[in-house]
């Protein structure tokens, strides 16, 4: 088995403050708006509590069958300013990845900068797998972007 370490990071600036931007990975009803799957799933599991030690999980079973599951441990959470997440990423019953990951909300004039970067162990896959999690990462935080700003979010490509 070989193993790939990568990080990357994705920065945007949203024209909404760090309190706004915070809030949308604060509860599962504001998290669920615009981090999706881009195709019809059967949700398993959906387990949200944001709190430092809580846990997120997100498993859910695709039209191809397959399983997916996101599981994650909230290590540190500052308001308005920063969360970090260990997450575990599994397809069916094989550990895909082990990633640290790192928000930061940072006040930019009337808006935000939001940091997202992610220190990864793919465990399979090797480079494609990194740039793979990057564009599926890119995605959600560009629908984010997109329910903050009232626009409407682009398909999965």
């Amino acid at each position: 088995m070989t193993v790939t370490n990568a990080m990357f990071t994705i920065e945007r600036t949203l024209k909404a403050s760090p309190a706004r931007v915070f809030a949308a990975y604060s509860s599962l009803e504001a998290k669920s708006a615009w981090f999706k799957t881009p195709s019809d799933i059967e949700t398993l599991n959906r387990d949200f509590d944001f709190r430092v030690g809580g846990v997120e999980r997100f498993r859910a079973r695709w039209p191809s069958g397959m399983v997916s599951d996101f599981q994650a441990t909230y290590h540190d959470i500052v308001e308005n300013e920063r969360i970090i997440l260990v997450y575990d990423l599994f397809h069916d019953a094989d550990k895909l990845s082990v990633s640290l990951m790192t928000l930061e909300f940072r006040a930019e004039g009337d808006g935000t900068r939001l940091i997202h970067t992610e220190q990864g162990t793919y465990l399979s896959g090797g480079v494609e797998a990194v740039k793979g999690r990057e564009h599926g990462t890119t995605w959600h935080v560009e629908n984010l972007v997109a329910l903050i700003e009232g626009r409407e979010a682009k398909p999965f490509s």
